[in-house]
């Protein structure tokens, strides 16, 4: 299995060189630092521009290491293709360096590949991200380690860093059983399918199911610590760190809790889209909840349709609001204020 390389523009022609150096981060460097200080990073989908910079904002000033990220599927939706991300965060990390003077560990990572497996990393590629994800997380555990490895063997030599999944996130099966509370941990990720997964990848990071699921949860949820310390444990010999999805709505005392387990990625992207469409006006809320029902799609997902009135907006203080929401979560939650002094951001 390819060993991964430093992220730089000695072995990857689409790393971009930022004012002093600077250049993006992979999760390798993200989180085996992370995990040797105890605190969790939070990888936040950047749907539009606006949460992109606030994302960015926030971690500028709490001194905060972020994950920027962008799923497959949202990249239709929002939209928000590899390249336009890309260009977003690269020309917003500049600023901010030119504005505070210090610069903050950056990761660039494109979420739950699924469908387009080989398009979407050479989209990854060329646009300069520094880590994926695939998540092969419905076929057996063979067969997800084959076509990760394949991928690995790619992505490594050029500094990308790999994020696989083990146990679908907000299981189908689980969703299903009207005993659901009482019998979660029935469907919880196995240690050893996890183990057998990274061991036969060798990626850099692991997303598990312990009772968490996408989007909004409609009860409390159930988290499995035990499982997550149990995992974490069992594939930190191989350098990989565990990933938990699904964090909106989630308590930061449940998240300390994840954190003190072994977690050390935690995916935070519903919360920071509601808190924008919060500032959406009236006129422009109706008209795409009118459109979401007569397509029979979830809100989020007629953005597209609405972008260019979206784009006219003032979003001054939704930024505000989500970045200030970030640091607090910062703070309380994944413990990663001021921890962006323990990175050398020009080396990757």
């Amino acid at each position: 299995m390819a060993d991964l390389a430093p992220f730089s523009k000695d072995v990857n022609p689409h790393v971009r060189e930022l004012t002093g150096g600077y250049t993006l981060s992979n999760l390798k460097t993200l989180l085996s630092v992370a995990d040797e200080h105890g605190f969790g990073i939070p990888a936040c989908n950047a749907r539009h521009k606006t949460i992109a910079e606030a994302i960015l904002d926030a971690a500028w000033e709490a001194k905060s290491p972020i994950i920027v990220e962008i799923a497959e599927s949202e990249s239709g939706y929002c939209p928000m293709q590899p390249d336009m991300l890309s260009d977003i965060v690269h020309n917003a990390i500049e600023e901010r360096i030119a504005k505070y003077g210090y610069s903050v560990p950056v990761c660039l990572h494109h979420d739950h590949i699924q469908k387009d497996v080989d398009g979407c990393i050479q989209r990854s590629i060329d646009a300069g991200f520094s880590s994926v994800e695939v998540d092969l997380s419905k076929l057996s555990t063979d067969e997800n380690i084959a076509k990760c490895a394949e991928v690995v063997e790619k992505i490594h030599p050029l500094g990308i860093s790999l994020e696989v999944e083990e146990g679908e996130i907000g299981a189908a099966s689980a969703l299903a059983d009207p005993d659901v509370e009482q019998n979660i941990a029935n469907y919880y990720t196995k240690t050893q399918d996890a183990v057998k997964l990274v061991e036969g990848v060798k990626p850099e990071a692991l997303a598990f199911f312990v009772g968490n699921g996408h989007g909004v949860y409609l009860k409390e949820p159930h988290l499995g610590f035990d499982r997550i310390k149990e995992i974490c444990d069992g594939i930190r010999e191989y350098g990989a760190y565990g990933v938990l999805h699904g964090g909106s709505g989630i308590s930061p005392e449940m998240f300390l809790k994840a954190v003190e387990a072994g977690a050390r990625k935690f995916n935070y992207a519903t919360t920071l889209q509601n808190i924008w469409f919060k500032y959406f006006p009236q006129e422009l809320t109706r008209a795409m909840d009118k459109s979401a029902k007569e397509n029979g799609k979830p809100f989020r997902k007629v953005l597209y349709i609405f972008i260019d009135e979206v784009n006219e907006l003032d979003h001054t203080e939704a930024k505000k609001e989500i970045a200030e929401h970030l640091k607090m979560m910062f703070k309380e939650a994944f413990l990663c204020e001021g921890k962006a002094d323990l990175y050398d951001t020009k080396q990757s």
